[in-house]
């Protein structure tokens, strides 16, 4: 199929005939291929034309997987709408300015659902996780798809690593593609894309470590874009030191460790409420209040900023970088919002206090800046608290006597949870730790700091 849509002089794209007036979106289509239409009134969806244009995004083509080939290999491609067609370039355009080159790729339907092809070139051997990342919510009825559906993206390498054999089990599949990603990038980041929150059986009898690329989670790991380097140093990321055992059910890998998780806050759900994220800031404040012993008044403590750089996972802009300007914003937002939306809901004196600064944002812009900046990065994750005092934001499946560790090869710090006596342990999700998302636990065990002690772990 890659070989076909390579070649093809055009190709046609059928979406589906004209219904939810979707004759609305198609006029709103000319006026882009015209040059006609102001951007901000697509990015509108309070207006029908915006709204029938996130319809015509909805629709069941943009989601399956075997298209993705269609579009990323074709040159020339023509949409067509009933009796309407436009280029490819002319949805493309719509769906840019619908939803913005910088927005969380979760989030974008229609044609920004789709990798972005002269990214993936240059990826090389990584490429492979990230088309499947990015297809990952795309449909296949046959699981063993979520690979063999994107094999035509690939160099030709990669494709003769992944016979395409349906003979072949899911588990063995999925397994494979660890085993390819961790031996061609030496890097474990793959295992991070095994999400468990919102809690999902698998039916294929994965081991924890291995992503059940069938299943579409709600929520996404620490992504590239994030820019994390936990196990780097000054010579660049490390390679992953690991080992595959009892016919590749589990895989020990060897990593430092930072710490044991004592205290969790509740985990914000998927449902992308601001009533969620709201209610998650008060009690994972109090809780880290009452954890560290945190006076009344003391609004000095570094507690604060740690706090509100976990909140937004360290994407601190750098407007506000300096001294306590982002932990000013950030418990303003919140508590303002608070404030505005459940009025009664009991607050502290110091978070009362920041309700009424002024000068930092414009209170119409406040919901925005939530979502923006600590919605999408705290859906799905749970505060956490631990032994030595550290905060961290992770996956919501998390719980206490869970550890925290950072493998050789791996950007992220990850969470292991002790399984049995055996000296093993299940895979529990990435996790931002604050101060250690750039290469410091590698600084610290290169100064021989007796805390950073390098272990190997059994994963199961």
């Amino acid at each position: 199929m890659g070989q076909i849509y390579s070649g093809a002089v055009s190709v046609a794209i059928w979406i589906g005939p004209e219904y939810e007036e979707s004759a609305l979106a198609l006029q709103l289509l000319q006026r882009v291929a015209e040059n006609s239409i102001d951007p901000q009134y697509i990015k509108s969806i309070r207006n029908p034309d915006s709204l029938a244009l996130l319809n015509l995004f909805k629709r069941d083509y943009w989601k399956r997987l075997w298209v993705v080939q269609e579009v990323l290999l074709a040159d020339n491609k023509v949409v067509h709408c009933g009796s309407s067609a436009f280029v490819w370039e002319v949805y493309q355009k719509a769906a840019e300015v619908f939803w913005g080159r910088d927005s969380d790729p979760h989030i974008r339907q229609g044609p920004s659902s789709f990798p972005d092809r002269d990214a993936l070139k240059q990826l090389g051997d990584e490429s492979l996780l990230e088309v499947m990342r990015a297809c990952r919510k795309k449909l296949s009825e046959n699981p063993r798809d979520k690979v063999f559906g994107i094999l035509g993206l690939l160099s030709d390498a990669t494709q003769r690593d992944f016979p395409v054999d349906y003979s072949q089990s899911v588990k063995t599949v999925y397994t494979d593609v660890v085993d390819h990603l961790i031996s061609t990038t030496e890097k474990l980041d793959v295992i991070r894309e095994a999400i468990h929150f919102p809690l999902h059986v698998n039916s294929t009898g994965l081991p924890s470590w291995c992503p059940d690329w069938s299943h579409i989670p709600e929520v996404s790991g620490l992504g590239r874009s994030l820019n994390f380097a936990a196990s780097s140093n000054a010579d660049g990321p490390t390679k992953a030191r690991y080992w595959f055992h009892d016919e590749r059910r589990k895989l020990e890998i060897s990593a430092i460790s930072i710490d044991t998780v004592t205290a969790t806050g509740v985990a914000v759900g998927t449902f992308c409420a601001a009533q969620d994220y709201l209610t998650s800031f008060l009690q994972w404040r109090a809780m880290l209040l009452h954890e560290l012993s945190v006076e009344e008044g003391n609004d000095a403590h570094s507690m604060h900023s740690s706090f509100c750089r976990t909140l937004c996972l360290g994407q601190v802009p750098p407007d506000w970088s300096q001294s306590n300007m982002w932990h000013n914003l950030c418990y303003h937002v919140f508590a303002a919002l608070v404030r505005e939306r459940m009025p009664r809901l009991p607050m502290d004196e110091d978070l009362k206090r920041h309700v009424s600064t002024t000068g930092l944002i414009e209170p119409k812009a406040r919901r925005t800046f939530l979502q923006d900046h600590f919605g999408n990065r705290m859906m799905g994750r749970s505060l956490c608290i631990t032994a030595g005092g550290l905060i961290g934001m992770g996956s919501g499946y998390m719980t206490a006597k869970d550890i925290v560790v950072v493998p050789f090869g791996c950007s992220t710090p990850i969470l292991l949870r002790p399984e049995g006596r055996r000296n093993e342990y299940r895979y529990v999700g990435d996790v931002y730790i604050d101060g250690y998302m750039h290469g410091e636990a590698l600084a610290q065990m290169e100064a021989r700091d007796p805390k950073r002690v390098v272990s190997k772990y059994m994963l199961c």
